[in-house]
């Protein structure tokens, strides 16, 4: 799986480029729930605009093979993460491509050595 790291860090910077365009695109799986965000009070601005900025510096420590760019991923999903699962009660269909998107990545980016991401 470790071959396929790139492609997730390829595609991540391509999914927060669009979100960076000035054109009306619809969003791409895995940030479809990310309006969820908003319903936290004060922070949510913030992490909508932090989102894509994160995902995109993620995608290119992914795609140079550095280890930073699997614990911004992983940052990144833990923030994609909540809000998909928020967003189960209110668009579950939308939730469940996100969380599925996401838990796929993930698989691919921790795949054998999710050991030397934690602190110790």
């Amino acid at each position: 799986m470790k071959q396929y790291r790139p492609y997730v860090g390829w595609s991540a910077i391509i999914v927060a480029a669009l979100n960076f365009l000035p054109i009306p695109l619809p969003a791409l799986p895995p940030m479809l729930t990310a309006p969820m965000m908003m319903l936290l009070p004060g922070i949510g601005p913030v992490l909508m605009m932090l989102s894509p900025m994160l995902l995109f510096a993620a995608g290119i420590g992914l795609a140079r093979g550095w280890d930073g760019g699997r614990k911004l991923f992983l940052a990144w999903s833990l923030i994609g993460g909540l809000s998909a699962l928020a967003g189960l009660q209110y668009i579950p269909m939308t939730a469940a491509i996100d969380l599925t998107v996401i838990g796929a990545c993930l698989l691919v980016v921790l795949w054998g050595d999710w050991r030397r991401l934690l602190p110790g």
